[in-house]
């Protein structure tokens, strides 16, 4: 299999149908496009996909165009987080966007029981 290299887009019409048909770990981030602190996340997750490949998918999800992704996962910041296991929500995941800092992130956050998707 070939390690995702970039990041993918999701949108309202296919958010839950891209998750549910991706194996393993995804994280989806919730971006503007004024945003600063989403573009250094972005820089730094595609750091994280050259350093660390094929431990998930990554996927982006525009706030200002798709709103009822953002009203139904009560995204109130962003950047925003999610991690996914096998289709199914686990938790917000809160990290530094630096690339040695998600993965802790994200394995700690791994380690411990999935929550409830808001």
């Amino acid at each position: 299999m070939l390690a995702m290299t970039k990041i993918a887009n999701l949108t309202d019409l296919n958010f839950h149908h891209v998750l549910a048909a991706t194996p393993g770990t995804a994280l989806v981030f919730f971006t503007a496009p004024n945003c600063g602190a989403c573009r250094s996340l972005k820089l730094a997750l595609g750091k994280y996909l050259h350093s660390y490949p094929a431990t998930l998918s990554v996927f982006e999800v525009d706030a200002v165009h798709n709103s009822a992704l953002v009203n139904a996962l009560e995204v109130f910041h962003l950047p925003a987080l999610f991690l996914y296991v096998a289709g199914h929500y686990h938790c917000e995941l809160h990290s530094e966007p630096l690339p040695a800092h998600l993965y802790r992130a994200i394995q700690t956050a791994l380690s411990l029981p999935a929550q409830e998707e808001p």
